[in-house]
């Protein structure tokens, strides 16, 4: 990926600290509950009395080799962000990382440090690396994630490992991963979860274009919000199971008091690329054939759609013969070619406010042209307030979702 200059770090060749803000804090700006990773900071300590050692172009050549080792060792995560924060510490952004993966890699940046190190004839109790991991979720902001960060830094500097790993889910339900995964799994064999309903609204006609279905989490004498158990989910490989539960539970007890309604359920990306959730969907339509009250439509991301077409087919085929329609979410910059979007017809796009509203005149356009020739609706979503909502008026955009709807 290219960057402007202005956002490389002249030594290193990482993006800067200007640059990590800016990307990062795109990832806390949407209205996805499934957002989940771990963020690394790394401290070098000692470059004063090492620059005295070896001068300031051997540290210079340290350092760059230093972010060889941070590129090498996580090239295989998807969407990293590695960015030189000031003079000696650096970030690692890993979207959709797991705690254990995190801390192999940490484990292995540090034996390779340790050793370049040793290689500089530095003094290694002087000149030495501290990895602080934290692991965020739908909960944090940017805010949250830099200051946790630099708690779990703070705490790596006084370990005697020399890394420390804190996580955003214990801070903000007081529960412990072992007991997030019996409740889950409790959840799961007892089928206690539950679906709760949010509008998406014409505010131009002042009516209801569909209930969007979010997912309640019932254990013993609590009940936990879909942002709270389900990013725990996926960090416990749990979350495929979480869905086939729920997908069997729609059809085989259907809700009666959505009778004539129009319900979508959204399936996230890490689910539907698995080859055994479209044999588990077949099984379950076949089962269940018909014994909805209520029009379905099933909700698919944009980068699925766009990246899976062959598995996109597959579904569509089985979605229309059983009566259920396919909407897309998460449409934004990223999808560069709509030619999917023109095979694919779903009933309608979602996109982020925030994104919507960032767009220029051409470019909107472009987006609005298609959905009327193809008689899409567009969606405006996480529409959280009346200023955003007036900015989507202007632009003559009337569907939307979010919680400013609790203001109307």
């Amino acid at each position: 990926m290219k960057h402007e200059l202005k956002y490389i770090d002249d030594i290193t060749k990482l993006t800067n600290r200007d640059f990590f803000l800016k990307e990062v804090s795109k990832f806390f700006k949407h209205n996805a509950t499934t957002i989940y990773g771990v963020n690394i900071i790394i401290s070098i300590s000692g470059i004063v009395q090492a620059n005295e050692q070896i001068g300031y172009l051997n540290v210079n050549n340290f350092f760059y080799k230093i972010a060889e080792i941070f590129n090498m060792v996580t090239q295989k995560n998807k969407n990293t962000i590695i960015s030189r924060m000031n003079g000696t510490e650096f970030c690692l952004f890993l979207p959709e990382c797991s705690d254990k993966k995190a801390l192999y890699f940490a484990k292995e940046i540090l034996c390779e440090v340790e050793d370049t190190i040793l290689a500089y004839n530095l003094d290694i109790s002087i000149t030495y690396i501290s990895i602080g991991l934290y692991s965020y979720t739908s909960h944090d902001t940017i805010n949250t994630l830099l200051t946790s960060s630099d708690e779990a830094l703070r705490q790596a500097k006084i370990n005697k490992d020399k890394i420390y790993q804190k996580s955003s889910y214990i801070i903000h339900n007081s529960i412990d991963v072992a007991t997030w995964d019996t409740i889950i799994n409790r959840a799961i064999t007892n089928n206690n979860f539950n679906f709760i309903s949010f509008k998406a609204i014409d505010t131009k006609l002042k009516k209801v274009i569909h209930n969007r279905l979010s997912i309640t989490l019932k254990d013993e004498n609590s009940v936990y919000k879909y942002s709270q158990f389900m990013p725990i989910a996926n960090k416990l490989g749990l979350s495929h199971k979480i869905y086939n539960n729920i997908l069997e539970t729609i059809f085989k007890s259907p809700d009666n008091t959505l009778q004539n309604y129009i319900c979508s359920l959204r399936l996230p990306y890490e689910y539907l690329v698995l080859d055994e959730s479209y044999l588990i969907m077949e099984e379950i339509f076949k089962l269940y054939n018909n014994t909805l009250k209520f029009k379905l439509i099933i909700e698919v991301s944009a980068k699925f759609a766009f990246e899976h077409p062959t598995k996109l087919a597959l579904y569509k085929t089985l979605l229309l013969s059983n009566k259920i329609g396919i909407g897309l979410y998460k449409f934004n910059k990223a999808i560069q070619n709509f030619n999917f979007i023109k095979t694919l017809k779903p009933v309608y796009i979602k996109s982020d406010a925030n994104y919507l509203n960032s767009l220029d005149a051409a470019a909107l356009a472009k987006i609005k042209l298609l959905t009327k020739n193809a008689n899409i609706d567009l969606i405006a979503t996480n529409v959280k307030d009346i200023r955003s909502l007036e900015q989507l008026e202007k632009k003559d955009i009337y569907f939307i979702q979010g919680s400013v709807i609790n203001l109307l």
